[in-house]
């Protein structure tokens, strides 16, 4: 008999947590609404720590997988509709002021055309939240986090031609930020929503067959990113 009841006691409480709707840690009466209700006033919760390698490395994340990432950009990384978000609005304040940039080229810079093409640079007023960069030649700006994007940029110049001026995203051009005037113009200009991937590339070129073009004094040429979403 006492063998029996042994046995009903260890199916009891091997059963328990499955009949157990809710997991209580630091209290015995865990929110009726949540699986795990954790309570504390002198610790936190530690979910998994990893560089940006290993959490994109994870094989087939699911919606809603959570993890801290130690490197830049550091912070609270989730899964969300198929990639990686970053939850800077948790540490930052905003989602969209880190990835919001603005550079110029207020210098009257000469752009000398090589085999047809050349790159803008953006030297001047350069306002770039921590999730863009720009290289040393100020031609090339990266976006670090995905998402939609609003791209804006305007080019004067001293003298009206006939180039194409567009913007590229990691090297291939944007249909929708080029402008092809069918008249000389002085004025090169375009803007657009893009979705942007991770560590997405943008700058800005002109196309032609003139040797050289001048832009004018003031801003001579701008360049705006922000993201929307």
């Amino acid at each position: 008999m006492k063998s029996k009841l042994t046995i009903l006691t260890v199916l009891f409480l091997a059963a328990t947590p499955f009949v157990q709707a809710q997991v209580g840690i630091g209290t015995t009466t865990p929110a009726a609404s949540s699986a795990l209700d954790v309570t504390s006033t002198t610790r936190g919760v530690l979910i998994p720590r990893m560089s940006s390698a290993q959490r994109t490395a994870i094989a087939a994340p699911a919606e809603g997988l959570m993890v801290y990432q130690l490197n830049a950009p550091v912070g609270l990384w989730m899964f969300i509709s198929g990639a990686w978000r970053h939850m800077s609005s948790s540490i930052e304040g905003s989602t969209y002021g880190p990835n919001t940039g603005f550079a110029a080229n207020t210098t009257g810079q000469t752009l000398i055309f090589v085999l047809g093409s050349v790159t803008v640079p953006f030297p001047s007023a350069q306002n770039l939240g921590d999730s863009i960069t720009v290289n040393g030649a100020n031609t090339v700006f990266t976006v670090v986090t995905p998402g939609r994007y609003r791209i804006s940029y305007g080019i004067n110049t001293t003298a009206a031609a006939v180039v194409t001026s567009q913007v590229l995203v990691n090297g291939v051009a944007n249909p929708g930020l080029t402008f092809t005037p069918i008249l000389s113009v002085s004025r090169y200009a375009a803007e657009a929503i893009v979705t942007l991937p991770a560590n997405a590339t943008i700058s800005v070129t002109l196309t032609g067959v003139l040797g050289s073009i001048i832009l004018t004094g003031g801003q001579g040429a701008g360049l705006t990113i922000q993201r929307v979403q």
